[in-house]
């Protein structure tokens, strides 16, 4: 099972889940909050990381690694992201962790409405 949890809280992670449902041809990928009941019964959020989780074959990838690895298990096209790895971890995820701390001031403030999505797509 492939599973991202994201911050619902959050409208620039909000359009990014829009985007990724639009494209998702995995039928695997299930889409979830940090609030949600199966992430509370499922998982353990560490309040350290401040992150969207992708969680693919029981390891757990965050910042950086989390974007590239939800883009390739979500459509044949995004399969070449796999070079971004060549780019030293630390520098993609300073990139992740600045974007990720002014992104509240870069969108307005809104929370995900994903209950018009279809079922399959999320928890």
């Amino acid at each position: 099972m492939l599973v991202l949890i994201y911050d619902g809280d959050c409208n620039m992670c909000s359009r990014f889940i829009r985007f990724i449902i639009d494209i998702n041809t995995n039928k695997k990928l299930k889409i979830t909050d940090f609030e949600s009941q199966w992430t509370k019964n499922n998982y353990k959020v560490h309040n350290n990381i401040d992150s969207m989780i992708f969680i693919k074959k029981q390891k757990q990838y965050i910042y950086s690694d989390a974007v590239i690895h939800l883009l390739m298990s979500t459509h044949y096209i995004f399969k070449p992201l796999f070079i971004l790895k060549l780019v030293p971890k630390i520098i993609r995820d300073n990139m992740y962790k600045f974007v990720a701390k002014r992104r509240r001031e870069i969108f307005e403030y809104q929370t995900c409405n994903l209950e018009n999505r279809q079922p399959k797509d999320i928890f």
